[in-house]
């Protein structure tokens, strides 16, 4: 028989995968409690019991999420290896994990009207930022007259904006190019050939 807080567990378990689901198939603002306890097969005072709110729940999905990613790309910002292949590697794997997690974005503004600095500092994602080894490559290969002097923050913005955009936007997209779900992941699986060039392109257009 198990025990109390392996059930608790499970329990928990499962309401976040029925919220998920539920959260994937109607977006955050679709979703309602009543829908995610019938998904998990609990009551809603159930629910309210392992998490107070819809908002609640949601962050606690998605800052799990984002943890395991924040995690990988940290390894790939500090991996030794060329910036021209770094800049590749990053928009594919940034790429991937939305495909994955299309809801993201949606959980960044989410965190961000309810106090979303706390949040990135509690990743100290500036810090992982400014002392990461592609912060370095970036000096020193202006430096060397390879690329344009450019400040970190700048690549960053450049690099998030064009993999994120297109999932904040998507229904325009979806409307614009007639885009079903098999033709929205293989635009995006262009925008990872795409995007690599466009910035690299940008970078050794030295003025």
């Amino acid at each position: 028989m198990k025990k109390m807080a392996e059930l608790d567990q499970d329990t928990e378990t499962r309401i976040k995968k029925a919220a998920e689901k539920v959260f994937m198939e109607r977006g955050y603002e679709g979703a309602k409690i009543r829908d995610i306890a019938e998904e998990a097969k609990v009551n809603i005072a159930l629910l309210n019991y392992y998490f107070r709110s819809k908002e609640q729940l949601f962050k606690s999905i998605y800052t799990e999420t984002f943890g395991k990613f924040f995690g990988q790309m940290v390894t790939m910002l500090n991996e030794e290896i060329p910036l021209e292949v770094k800049v590749w590697k990053i928009v594919d794997q940034y790429t991937n994990f939305l495909l994955a997690n299309p809801l993201i974005p949606m959980f960044v503004l989410t965190v961000h009207r309810t106090g979303g600095v706390d949040f990135f500092k509690d990743k100290n994602i500036k810090e992982v930022i400014q002392s990461a080894l592609l912060t370095k490559q970036l000096i020193e290969e202006a430096e060397k007259g390879n690329i344009r002097p450019i400040k970190p923050l700048h690549f960053i913005i450049s690099v998030m904006g064009n993999v994120v955009f297109p999932f904040v936007a998507r229904p325009i997209l979806a409307y614009i190019g007639d885009l079903d779900e098999a033709g929205f992941r293989e635009f995006m699986e262009e925008r990872k050939k795409l995007v690599p060039e466009m910035i690299m392109a940008y970078l050794k257009q030295r003025s």
